[in-house]
């Protein structure tokens, strides 16, 4: 093993533990890619390789474990990136269609993989970038005149929303036993119409059962794709959560009128 692979294993005093050895922290990582592909090495596979292995399992544990400390933003990209992952399980399980001549066989993993391997060539460019800086640089201390506003969970914590979203998951996936083959139609729906979708749910009543917010019949990416929308207006300070107990049932409060979580 050359210096380069050694340093790709290296690990910080923050993500090692005593009991398994090894643990990571998702607020060290830029964004999904880069756990992934930090996986990807840990495990030294290939790129190409990542669907036959077990790190689509691990990436899920990781982020099951750890999701509580990331910001919003974050959260919002690791979690999409957990529903990518299991749509593409998903789809492997299922019959492939003939592909008629002159189409593209090319499925998502295949796109994925050629974003981890953009990725790899990206951070290895951004390391050499980084080796040439110079010392003298100018840095300033963080303005703290500046408020920093942060989205209020009230009585419960962004774990307690992973276990309601791993419940809507574990309902959608119950609807997918059917083994007859069934084709997987695209999302019809983006993030921006599920926020005006949870906007104007809030404004003709202040508090909803969070599970209103998703229908019986609602697929895996419609389900990310909702949720996604409801952190983004969480940053937003449109909406907190509402959890009056440990697993209890979840209430979403128009900001405001957290007196009514109950309604």
């Amino acid at each position: 093993m050359d210096n380069d692979e050694i340093k790709d294993y290296e690990l910080d005093e923050d993500t090692l533990d005593e009991g398994s050895g090894y643990r990571v922290k998702l607020d060290s990582f830029e964004g999904p890619l880069d756990l992934l592909l930090h996986l990807i090495k840990r495990a030294k596979i290939r790129i190409c390789d990542i669907f036959i292995s077990d790190i689509t399992g691990q990436f899920l544990e990781f982020i099951e474990k750890d999701i509580d400390s990331v910001d919003l933003d974050k959260a919002s990209e690791f979690l999409g990136m957990a529903a990518y992952l299991l749509e593409i399980k998903a789809k492997a399980l299922l019959p492939k269609p003939e592909v008629a001549q002159g189409e593209s066989d090319e499925d998502d993993g295949s796109e994925l993989i050629r974003r981890l391997e953009e990725y790899e060539l990206y951070k290895s460019e951004m390391d050499k970038l980084k080796a040439r800086e110079t010392v003298d640089t100018f840095s300033r201390a963080p303005d703290l005149s500046v408020g920093d506003e942060r989205t209020v969970l009230k009585d419960m914590t962004m774990e307690g929303l992973f276990e309601a979203l791993k419940k809507l998951f574990e309902r959608a996936e119950k609807r997918t036993l059917d083994t007859t083959p069934k084709a997987i139609a695209r999302d019809p729906f983006t993030v921006e119409e599920k926020q005006e979708f949870i906007i104007k749910t809030l404004t003709e009543k202040s508090s909803v059962h969070f599970d209103q917010l998703f229908g019986e019949d609602a697929t895996k990416s419609e389900i990310i794709t909702t949720f996604q929308a409801l952190l983004e207006l969480m940053k937003l300070q449109f909406l907190t959560a509402k959890q009056e107990e440990v697993f209890g049932d979840i209430y979403l409060v128009r900001v405001g009128e957290e007196s009514a979580a109950t309604a």
